[in-house]
């Protein structure tokens, strides 16, 4: 008989995390994907309706210059006829007095056709100005819209390498449940190899060993105080004195044909008495082997 303190422990993998992230990425990348389009919609619609406002603008301000100018020919029309009248009395009298009113009407066309000339220039020179403004705007949108543009591209590019990636990822996936599919009944082994049963016990100070599960023990000497204990087990006709131990200490031997250990813990420590349990395993290999399909 031999002891030992250690028990085997499978290991447990999981995948589930790796499809989360990248499940999180691809969404991630399509929302971004979306509202760059979205963007670039905005923006488009906005230099659209820039444009309209600037065209109506201009038809405004070309309205105005026409009809400012019509109106200008008109007096300029009244004024020359004032003008051919006034030439036809000087033909007819070459009086000062007349001469004197042609020449101020004369200077009254010149002012008023040089003050039509300056304020159709100002208001050409006013829409020239916000022509060029809105010119600018648009050339600055067109600048985010291209920008913006640029940046879908590379989202594109982007989720489709992350598409590739979650595929790639996919398909280990599938070759790992495929390996833990092949290798199912060896798990289900290995779980029925580690299933332990207890067996409780308690024990009084005694000279006689008392049978718990296929051994035998016997309680010598307790100390309350201190959580400590002597306990004599038998096993395969061998006695094995276990002095001093305490509480949860694990106590682990093999029994004649076992694989697996026995293991004694006591789990409480009164005067003349313990309490505790002992595990064994519930199966043996070749019990194992013979429930295990082929």
């Amino acid at each position: 008989m031999s002891l030992t303190t250690t028990d085997p422990t499978p290991e447990k993998t999981s995948t589930s995390t790796r499809v989360i992230v990248f499940a999180l990425v691809l969404v991630a990348a399509a929302a971004t994907n979306v509202y760059l389009f979205s963007r670039v919609k905005t923006l488009e619609v906005e230099a659209h309706t820039m444009r309209q406002q600037i065209e109506t603008e201009l038809a405004r301000a070309n309205e105005s210059s026409a009809y400012r100018t019509t109106q200008a020919r008109r007096e300029f029309e009244e004024l020359r006829e004032q003008v051919n009248k006034a030439q036809s009395q000087i033909t007819q009298k070459t009086d000062a007095n007349t001469r004197a009113h042609t020449q101020r009407l004369a200077d009254t066309v010149a002012k008023k056709q040089r003050e039509q000339q300056e304020l159709l220039l100002g208001e050409i020179q006013t829409v020239s100005g916000k022509a060029g403004m809105a010119q600018e705007g648009v050339d600055e949108v067109r600048g985010d819209v291209l920008a913006i543009k640029t940046d879908a591209q590379q989202a594109r590019l982007e989720l489709n390498e992350t598409g590739a990636a979650v595929r790639s990822t996919q398909n280990q996936l599938i070759g790992l449940d495929s390996e833990v599919a092949g290798n199912a009944g060896s798990i289900q082994e290995l779980r029925t190899l580690t299933e332990r049963q207890r067996v409780a016990f308690s024990l009084k100070k005694s000279d006689h060993m008392e049978r718990v599960a296929d051994i035998y023990l016997r309680l010598k000497d307790t100390n309350p105080k201190n959580n400590r204990f002597t306990m004599e087990l038998m096993a395969d006709d061998k006695k094995i004195e276990q002095k001093k131990k305490s509480v949860h200490e694990a106590m682990r031997f093999y029994l004649l044909g076992s694989e697996q250990p026995y293991e004694i813990v006591v789990t409480s420590v009164q005067k003349d008495r313990v309490n505790g349990y002992v595990t064994k395993a519930k199966f043996e290999t070749k019990q194992i082997a013979a429930m295990t399909p082929r």
